[in-house]
């Protein structure tokens, strides 16, 4: 009779494992809309959770034991949160290897679907493993600010079009960078930068440094802590990519030039 309870409990145990999980999986996959006991704010936090959980487990995975180069912002424009029905700001992972030598070529061949993005890059002074306050807070960790230019592959696999939850899980198609010559953050406004780039000698468009909702400072903010309450450190050789300045553009071969105002000058030659 002992025996008997004994696995009878067990089978409840098992059956209430598999049933969280299941719920854990649906979550991420979208599927568990269709789950009536959850209430639409409970089942987006699902959805958010499963999507990030997903994310860093395979990082983990990539990453072996290894930091990553830095961390990064995507959909950071009201448009392109509109056009993925994305309610908040996406962040990935920029893996070792990701760092590009602006002076050497860059082959198109490496990209499925690439894309450049024009962006500013920053550096903390120390490491960091807790959330911060808010952006006076933030402002005293700061070290230095970049130039930078993002290459995103978006020829990730999907069923159908991606939903935000499958670019979170594909680490926000994070795939190469490339940082100018650093300043002292006291030098500069970081939300008056005036970026203009050109393929070719060609312009394609003119933006905004401040033009991130919230700004620069907001939308660091919002990496940072994004990126520590999924379970990373931030360490100082980090680079911090706070997202698209202006339209992401599809990557074509030709010279590309990034004019920062203050920031000095980012130029790239991508090669077919």
């Amino acid at each position: 009779m002992i025996w008997f309870l004994v696995v009878l409990n067990m089978r409840r145990v098992v059956l209430n494992l598999l049933f969280v999980l299941s719920l854990l999986s649906l979550a991420s996959t979208g599927v568990a809309e269709t789950d009536d006991t959850l209430s639409p704010e409970s089942l987006n936090a699902l959805r958010w959770q499963g999507a990030y959980q997903s994310q860093k487990l395979s990082l983990d995975k990539k990453l072996g034991g290894r930091l990553p180069e830095g961390f990064k912002a995507g959909l950071t424009s009201l448009g392109s949160q509109k056009k993925f029905r994305s309610d908040r700001p996406i962040m990935g992972v920029l893996l070792p290897g990701a760092g590009l030598d602006s002076v050497q070529p860059i082959s198109l061949s490496n990209f499925k679907k690439g894309m450049l993005e024009v962006e500013l890059a920053f550096r903390l002074k120390r490491p960091l493993n807790h959330s911060v306050a808010d952006v006076a807070s933030l402002k005293k960790l700061v070290a230095v600010v970049a130039p930078a230019i993002e290459l995103p592959d978006i020829g990730f696999k999907a069923q159908g079009v991606p939903t935000v939850f499958d670019i979170v899980r594909a680490n926000v198609a994070a795939h190469s960078f490339i940082v100018g010559t650093p300043v002292a953050i006291a030098s500069i406004d970081v939300e008056a930068v005036t970026v203009e780039l050109n393929l070719n000698d060609v312009p394609l468009f003119a933006a905004q440094s401040d033009s991130l909702i919230g700004g620069q400072w907001q939308m660091l903010l919002n990496l940072i802590n994004e990126r520590i309450e999924q379970g990373w450190i931030v360490y100082p050789d980090q680079w911090l990519l706070t997202g698209a300045i202006g339209p992401i553009q599809p990557l074509e071969a030709g010279r590309y030039n990034v004019f920062y105002s203050d920031l000095g000058e980012l130029s790239l030659l991508l090669e077919p």
